[in-house]
């Protein structure tokens, strides 16, 4: 058992802290209501759904919609497309009604054929937005019986996308497991339990009326933790990186929860927000808090991404240099990692949010509208504030995962600090540095020029006196010459 424990160990220490942290988080989710809130929202969603798709449906149409749920079908046979007139929003528009036979696959009508029909209605008028069904295509929908003639009929609710999805994340782990082994393996169990945690704990907090704010807190540490034992295991890397992810979504946090103040973010910025605030508990969600709290899991990701690849880099220049490298320079190394990795991870982050965006922009371009009136839209002032609140986050934490890691890594040996260990004061050196070399050569030039221009002069002089006295002496020669023939 000994053996088994120290050959085991940083696993074992691992998974156990792991099931504290979920340990820790239930208990958070049982005390804040999270399991009736997750039987509030289910009651709201059935009844939502069956006014949603049941608008024509009234007691005198003799149909019992008690118990109704979705239903898996597959289309065996179709039967046609029929037009009739209606309205919507005042604007007349023609409804384009399909029908077709199906065949359940689920629930208690499980493998009888009923009738179904397909809302076709285009009401952008662009034919764009409308897919018929075909034979053999999978659906989902709903059914009602008539017990008047005892007859099913069904009314489809959408296409089953579920199922490619699935076999694409199948293929998905079927190579992360051929590539990784069992570093795969903890790489997607870190990321089910973030999904689950995000489902099941976060969104019914919240959705319980809980603070935004304190439920993105507790997820946010939980996934943190979680992810660092699960794929690093026990180390000093792993709370270096830890704290990196941290003080990342920290400042991320702070940034948000500043710039929401000043910018009067309301929240209300899509189709999903407004219709949050209609639902029957609408009126204990901070809609505004709700946006906070998204910003800072945008920045998460990130930043656990960044420290880790710093602080694995970190582990790995220490396991090699050993003694000889000290924590002042593991934490400039760690500095220059982050310069090259902080490049691609900025302009993956912009990109995304800008992504996210993209039609919004693209129907702002249609229309003309100025940027002034793009930049001061809050739509695109959110998705800035996401996208630079992140930015702010993955820049804070390549410091504080280079210090965290010198500073356990070194084990007393810093070494001497230097103020160029920083890059700033690196950068204000060189530039100080470059500056006294181009001063000194431009006195060095200065002064050349003016020994030169002295010597010019001092030739000058020497040439002027040299004409003036041969001047002299010509005169001279000329008065002598002068008077000896006189005398003659």
């Amino acid at each position: 058992m000994k053996d088994f424990y120290t050959k085991y160990r940083k696993t074992i220490i691992s998974y156990c802290g792991v099931a504290a942290v979920l340990a820790v988080v239930g208990i958070i989710w049982l005390a804040m209501g999270g399991a009736d809130s997750i039987k509030r929202s289910s009651v709201n969603e059935k009844v939502t759904q069956s006014d949603y798709y049941l608008p024509s449906v009234s007691e005198s149409d003799n149909m019992s919609v008690d118990e109704m749920q979705i239903e898996r079908v597959k289309v065996t046979k179709l039967i046609g497309i029929y037009e009739s007139g209606g309205d919507w929003g005042g604007e007349s528009i023609v409804q384009r009604t399909q029908s077709f036979m199906v065949k359940i696959l689920t629930g208690p009508y499980k493998g009888v054929e009923a009738e179904m029909d397909l809302d076709l209605t285009d009401i952008t008028g662009t034919g764009k937005g409308v897919i018929i069904a075909k034979e053999g295509d999978r659906l989902l929908g709903y059914f009602v019986m008539d017990y008047d003639t005892y007859t099913l009929h069904g009314t489809c609710t959408g296409f089953q996308r579920d199922i490619p999805l699935m076999w694409l994340a199948l293929g998905f782990i079927v190579l992360l497991l051929l590539f990784f082994g069992r570093s795969g393996i903890k790489s997607f169990s870190a990321l089910v339990i973030t999904c689950f945690m995000l489902i099941f704990v976060m969104i019914p907090l919240v959705y319980s009326g809980m603070d935004p704010v304190l439920a993105v807190a507790i997820f946010g540490f939980a996934t943190i933790v979680v992810t660092l034992l699960m794929v690093h295991g026990p180390s000093v890397s792993s709370l270096a990186a830890g704290m990196g992810a941290v003080g990342g979504v920290i400042t991320a946090a702070l940034i948000a929860y500043i710039l929401k103040k000043i910018i009067w973010i309301t929240g209300t910025v899509d189709e999903e927000s407004i219709s949050l605030l209609y639902t029957d508990n609408g009126r204990n969600l901070d809609i505004a808090s709700i946006l906070f709290a998204a910003i800072v899991i945008g920045s998460l990701g990130g930043t656990i991404d960044v420290s880790v690849s710093i602080s694995s880099s970190l582990e790995e220049l220490k396991e090699k240099m050993g003694s000889e490298i000290t924590g002042w320079e593991l934490a400039r190394s760690g500095m220059s990692i982050g310069c090259s990795i902080m490049g691609a991870s900025l302009n993956t982050m912009i990109l995304a949010y800008v992504g996210s965006s993209f039609q919004l922009l693209m129907l702002f371009s249609a229309y003309k509208i100025s940027f002034v009136d793009i930049i001061n839209n809050e739509m695109i002032a959110v998705e800035l504030l996401r996208a630079l609140a992140g930015c702010f986050g993955l820049l804070m934490s390549v410091p504080l995962t280079s210090m965290t890691a010198a500073i356990f890594s070194s084990k007393g040996n810093m070494g001497t600090f230097r103020l160029t260990d920083i890059k700033i004061f690196s950068v204000l050196s060189q530039l100080g540095g470059r500056f006294s070399r181009a001063w000194k050569r431009a006195i060095d030039e200065a002064k050349k020029d003016a020994e030169e221009k002295q010597s010019s002069d001092g030739e000058s002089q020497e040439n002027l006196f040299e004409k003036a006295r041969r001047h002299y002496d010509e005169i001279h020669s000329d008065e002598s010459d002068g008077e000896n023939a006189d005398k003659q």
